[in-house]
């Protein structure tokens, strides 16, 4: 019998010891909250009852956190591995440049802070704001809220800007008659509390152009220079995606993990503030984490302009280095990354970028309204011509994209139709005028660069939509080529001749080594993720590469050995 309890106890300690050796190899990750524990969080609740984290080999410790804590200010100052904070906690957390936080995910991607205001309190809309008084958590929200007056055409002068409670009372009260909420805490406080949902208006930041990150995930910036490190945060990633994944399958099972950790659980707040958060957290598990870089450019704009670092700006706030290795260990890395791709997006939103898009659909209408008038077209179909010769390329690219391609850019936009238009008549007028005007040497000289810069603004213009459109790589040399030269190909059909370009003529060839070159340049652009620089030279120098190869191919009168089709006369 001994011999039998003396084994009973060796094997309990054998297996006590090999828990307590497994519990010992976890890292441990002290992450430190900005509020107390609530429905917030669940994800990082879910993602410790569940194991999820310590199936990635970490152990983690969640700190709660209070109205008198920054979370940013644990991290910096070394009482946390891992801050859960606003942007605008981030920026006031950083003293100096060599003491920075980098947000590393994103858990809320939406419109967390909204102010509400009660109708009963003489609020029927944002007109009616001068005069009340507006309740804030805190002053530093002050120039914030002033801004959102602005841009709603009130003054901040006209209204009185007190402190609120925590716990929204004070709109409940009427002590001010609007104050900001937060939509998954407060606001639901203030509805519990007896606002009925038909007394209240809610005005949203993000509609006005101001949104508010909260909830990102920060590091100090010094310790993403450390490999391991780095492996210990795609962990925790992956690890907080599958406690949200799994809290947005079973949101009300999820709240036992909320109760697991608290002694104050109201099961209604937590539930209706559960269901809130869950309608700012990307629904897709694979955009779980990625931070809105327009977002942040919005918001750091602010603090920029309140000069809450009047010396400096914090440059590396954000990364996207832990996310981009947690798509490449998911096998779901792409060529660009979201940086890139990013900077890309924001070349063709600027003005001089639409002008040169003008200037090639202007230039390819020009040729097509010309080659109407060659052959003796009414002005039906000379318009006819000159619309295929400029949007056809376009359409067959966008057509090829779809998505937010669709509807077309020339129906979004009037200003191409009609461009074509005065194009087609002012044309027609001068060569009515003056018959012989556009076969003089002067008017093809410049018509033969205008149609090299025309050409090369197309080509340029089809690959930077191919890569804001998330195309594969290899279809970006592809649309810039089809851009510059499918219109031609359509208006060569509906004339029933054959596509010069077929016969010998290098010509949208320029166009696909454009392409190539920026996919390169691009990919290189990967390892700048902080300076919009190199993607801007990369598409200066893929424009410069295009309009020297069409020069060049003109000079030179390039095209096909005779064995590929060329020297069959069809010419330039």
């Amino acid at each position: 019998m001994k011999k039998y309890l003396l084994i009973g106890f060796l094997l309990a300690q054998f297996f006590c010891g090999t828990a307590q050796a497994k519990e010992n190899s976890l890292t441990e990750l002290r992450v430190q909250l900005p509020w107390i524990h609530q429905s917030q969080f669940t994800g990082l609740y879910v993602g410790q009852m569940r194991k999820h984290f310590e199936k990635e080999g970490l152990q983690v410790k969640l700190i709660e956190g209070s109205p008198e804590i920054n979370a940013a200010v644990e991290l910096r100052d070394g009482r946390a591995d891992i801050a859960i904070v606003g942007l605008g906690g981030a920026w006031k957390a950083v003293r100096q440049s060599s003491e920075q936080v980098t947000n590393i995910a994103q858990i809320i991607n939406g419109s967390g802070l909204v102010v509400v205001c009660r109708i009963s309190s003489g609020v029927y809309g944002p007109k009616d704001i001068p005069g009340k008084k507006i309740g804030l958590f805190n002053l530093d929200e002050k120039p914030f809220l002033e801004e959102m007056l602005r841009k709603l055409s009130i003054s901040p002068d006209s209204v009185e800007f007190v402190v609120q409670k925590h716990d929204g009372s004070s709109i409940v009260d009427g002590s001010v008659a609007c104050a900001t909420s937060m939509i998954f805490d407060e606001y639901i406080t203030i509805i519990q509390k007896g606002v009925p949902y038909s007394d209240l208006i809610v005005i949203d930041p993000m509609t006005l152009g101001m949104p508010v990150l909260l909830d990102g995930v920060y590091v100090d910036t010094k310790r993403l220079n450390d490999e391991k490190f780095r492996k210990v945060l795609v962990g925790f990633v992956r690890g907080l995606r599958e406690g949200w994944r799994e809290t947005r399958i079973a949101p009300t099972l999820s709240l036992e993990a909320v109760r697991s950790v608290t002694n104050k659980f109201d099961k209604e707040h937590q539930l209706r503030g559960l269901e809130s958060m869950l309608t700012i957290i990307a629904p897709d598990p694979k955009k779980f984490g990625l931070l809105d870089l327009k977002m942040v450019d919005q918001e750091s704009s602010r603090y920029i302009k309140q000069k809450i670092h009047p010396d400096y700006v914090p440059e590396k706030i954000w990364t996207h280095q832990i996310w981009n290795e947690l798509q490449e260990s998911d096998g779901q890395s792409t060529t660009f990354t979201i940086a890139t791709k990013y900077y890309v997006d924001q070349i063709s939103q600027l003005l001089l970028f639409k002008i040169f898009v003008y200037f090639g659909v202007f230039t390819y209408a020009l040729s097509g309204v010309l080659e109407a008038i060659n052959r003796n077209y009414d002005l039906w179909g000379r318009l006819v011509l000159a619309f295929l010769s400029g949007i056809g390329g376009g359409t067959i690219r966008d057509l090829i994209i779809g998505g937010d391609r669709l509807p077309f850019y020339y129906v979004k936009d009037y200003s191409y139709p009609l461009g074509i238009f005065i194009v087609v008549l002012l044309t027609s007028i001068v060569v009515g005028i003056y018959p012989n005007a556009h076969k003089g040497n002067v008017f093809q000289k410049v018509k033969k660069y205008s149609d090299v810069f025309g050409f090369s603004a197309l080509a340029v213009a089809g690959a930077i939509y191919a890569v804001t459109a998330n195309m594969p790589w290899y279809w970006i040399p592809a649309l810039a080529a089809l851009t510059c030269a499918g219109g031609g190909m359509l208006r060569d059909i509906v004339i029933n001749q054959e596509p010069a370009t077929f016969k010998g003529v290098i010509y949208e060839e320029a166009a696909v080594m454009g392409g190539l070159f920026m996919v390169l340049g691009l990919v290189i652009a990967n390892s700048y993720e902080h300076s919009a620089t190199p993607v801007y030279l990369t598409i200066f120098c893929s424009l410069a590469l295009i309009v020297s190869l069409r020069l060049a191919i003109y000079k030179f009168h390039w095209e096909y050995p005779k064995y590929l089709g060329g020297g069959s006369g069809a010419g330039h």
